[in-house]
Order: structure tokens, then sequence, then C-alpha cells
């Protein structure tokens, strides 16, 4: 008994300091500059898909409402659409930066011909639940009211082309 006790503290041990020296490893290859280098930790796979069956759905309709007319961008980091103004300081253009560059809307229309902004698309599925997403959305929301933007929200679930042509026409022309 004692000897199968002193075999599971030695495993434990083992497998302890085994987790701590890979921690080690990873958190000093992230401080190496050659990313070349096959060593060098890059904790990143690719993704199996790109977006969800609600928005893969609701970018097939869009497609056929919008023609040849329109282009269609997913996942649009609000940077893309919206720049920061000229500030005094370069630390304040920073800060208001990083306030729009880590979102996102899920698709943005746009003219083909010009690449002009029309307006974006914002998917509500339940993410939009939680409370920091909810003050994430009220911060989107402002930012496109205050710049006369419009950003069409809907619920998950499938829109057929009709009822897309009834909500989106009103923004076409």
């Amino acid at each position: 008994m004692q000897s199968i006790v002193i075999i599971l503290v030695i495993g434990i041990l083992y497998l302890w300091l085994r987790s701590k020296s890979n921690i080690d490893v990873k958190e000093r290859e992230l401080d190496e500059k050659d990313v070349s280098n096959p060593n060098y930790y890059l904790p990143y796979k690719l993704r199996l898909k790109v977006m969800s069956e609600h928005e893969r759905l609701l970018l097939d309709n869009l497609r056929i409402v919008l023609g040849s007319g329109y282009d269609i961008y997913p996942q649009v980091n609000l940077d893309k659409i919206f720049c920061v103004e000229h500030q005094r300081a370069y630390k304040y253009y920073l800060g208001w930066l990083r306030k729009i560059n880590q979102k996102s809307v899920d698709f943005l229309i746009v003219k083909r011909d010009t690449q002009t902004p029309v307006f974006a698309i914002e998917l509500d599925d339940s993410s939009h639940e939680n409370e920091d997403r909810i003050e994430r959305d009220k911060f989107v929301e402002e930012l496109f009211r205050r710049n006369n933007f419009v950003l069409v929200r809907f619920n998950p679930g499938q829109y057929t082309v009709e009822e897309l042509k009834i909500v989106l026409n009103k923004y076409l022309n």
C-alpha cells in the first residue's frame, strides 16, 4: 500500500514538473524574435468554419437580394468602417482606436462600383444576451447613430429572400 502511495506521489510530482517546464518553454518562446524558428511557439490553429450556420444562410440570401450592385463583407472590424478623428496626442488616438478595432459587425454592405459603405448588419444570436455583449452593443449602436450610418439587426433564423427585400430595400436607394 505504501509503495502505491509513493508511486502516485512521484507520478503526480513528475506530471506537475513537466507541465511547469512546458509553460516556461512556451513563455520563453514568446520572447523570441525569430518566428521562422520551428521551435517558436505559435498557439494558433485553422478554424473549421469562419461563420455560423445562421450567418452563412443569411449571407446566401443577402447575395440574392442585393444582386451584383453591392459587395458583402463578413466580419468587418469597426475601424474599417469608422476612423478616429485627429487627436492632440497619439496616446488619445490609440485609446479611441482600441475602442473600435477589436469590435466587428457580421456584414458590411458596400456599393460595388465605389466601395462606399451603405449599411451594416448584425445578427443577434444568443451571445448578445451576455452582460458584456449588451454593453458592447450599446456602444456600437451609439457609434452608428452618431455617424448617421445604418445598422440593421436581425435575430437568428431563416429569412426568406422576400422578407429580406422588405427590410433592406429602404436602405438600398
